[in-house]
């Protein structure tokens, strides 16, 4: 009886592997927003996620609500069309609702794991104020804390950032 129930049991989870599609490399996903996402040769990208509240507000030297449990946020980086090289970008949503933040931005090396690691610095021109963020790969971005270590979600949220786009992709 028990080799029967294990054979059985062998036969379904073969069936399951086999039935599972081949998905592609990360994607980015076709944005859930209302307002349109910037496009064209001057944007870099637009990257959308949510993030636990009372871990960033130290991170960004703000301060929250008591009850402050996640932030909604969209970033959209803009390049020089020409050269590529990063110029400004756009900050919105949850804590930027009325005005979006904006600045000036930059590729730099380096974590505190990793020295050659890719790392987007908001405001480089204003290091109090800098945000770090870790490319991924072309489509993901991670929060950095203030020692450019990786920062930890959970099951609910997480620091993490996917690229969007106006149109679905196959």
């Amino acid at each position: 009886m028990k080799t029967l129930f294990l054979l059985a049991a062998c036969i379904t989870m073969l069936q399951n592997v086999a039935a599972q599609s081949v998905v592609p490399a990360n994607v980015p996903s076709q944005t859930t927003t209302r307002n349109p996402i910037a496009e064209g040769p001057n944007v870099w990208g637009v990257f959308h996620g949510r993030v636990l509240c009372q871990p960033m507000a130290p991170i960004m030297h703000m301060t929250v609500q008591a009850n402050c449990e996640k932030l909604k946020w969209g970033f959209t980086f803009y390049q020089d069309p020409q050269t590529q090289k990063p110029t400004t970008y756009q900050w919105a949503g949850s804590l930027f609702r009325d005005k979006p933040r904006t600045g000036q931005w930059a590729l730099v090396k380096g974590t505190a794991e990793n020295p050659d690691a890719i790392v987007i610095q908001l405001d480089p021109d204003q290091p109090e104020k800098s945000i770090f963020l870790l490319k991924g790969d072309e489509n993901v971005l991670f929060i950095l804390d203030s020692s450019k270590k990786l920062m930890v979600g959970g099951d609910y949220l997480s620091y993490t950032f996917n690229r969007v786009t106006n149109r679905a992709t196959n």
